[in-house]
């Protein structure tokens, strides 16, 4: 149930004890979204997306998040509309 979440803004690791589904529910009407099993990440610090290797996105500290194969369209049609 306990998830390491990656802080963006001061690059430190936090322990949360709430799955990642709650957050996701929490958090979905603040422009973040689930890209992934194990990744939620907030759409406005997107980078760049890049289509190699499966597709994964760069966040704005430059990490390389991995994208679901079923969620890629649904995550190019939300950063269409960003």
């Amino acid at each position: 149930m306990a998830k390491h979440q990656y802080s963006q803004k001061n690059k430190s690791s936090l322990l949360v004890s709430k799955h990642l589904k709650e957050y996701e529910n929490l958090l979905a009407e603040q422009q973040f979204m689930r890209v992934h099993n194990s990744y939620l990440i907030n759409l406005k610090e997107v980078k760049k997306y890049i289509k190699s290797d499966g597709g994964y996105i760069i966040m704005s500290n430059d990490m390389h998040v991995s994208i679901s194969p079923r969620k890629k369209e649904e995550l190019l049609c939300v950063m269409k509309k960003l």
